[in-house]
């Protein structure tokens, strides 16, 4: 996918439109159309930076190439990482200490 086609998915996810994307984002609206009008030559480093805060996600995964089910895992992890965030630090260890023995027992089913 390229960058338009995951940003298309991102704001179809989140209901936006060019204009409330712009708004959220404070990116210029003129900036954000620019990119559909011109087949996104280029954008600036400081806004994909804005793009990348506002939607929770990487520069790289903006900007490379990569398939749709690439743009899937990175939701879910994104998902997952907000989740976590909202645990107590004493669940989070609960949580890594699971995941550690369901690793284990699953390396041994190898």
């Amino acid at each position: 996918m390229n960058f338009l086609e995951k940003l298309n998915f991102m704001m179809g996810k989140s209901g936006l439109t060019k204009y409330s994307l712009s708004k959220a984002s404070g990116i210029p609206y003129t900036t954000v159309d620019g990119w559909y009008k011109k087949k996104c030559e280029g954008p600036k480093l400081n806004t994909l930076r804005k793009l990348a805060e506002y939607f929770g996600t990487s520069l790289d995964f903006l900007v490379d190439d990569g398939s749709a089910e690439e743009l899937l895992l990175d939701d879910e992890i994104h998902h997952l990482a907000e989740q976590y965030r909202q645990l107590s630090e004493e669940n989070r260890a609960v949580l890594r200490k699971t995941a550690d023995t369901l690793l284990e027992g699953q390396a041994a089913c190898r």
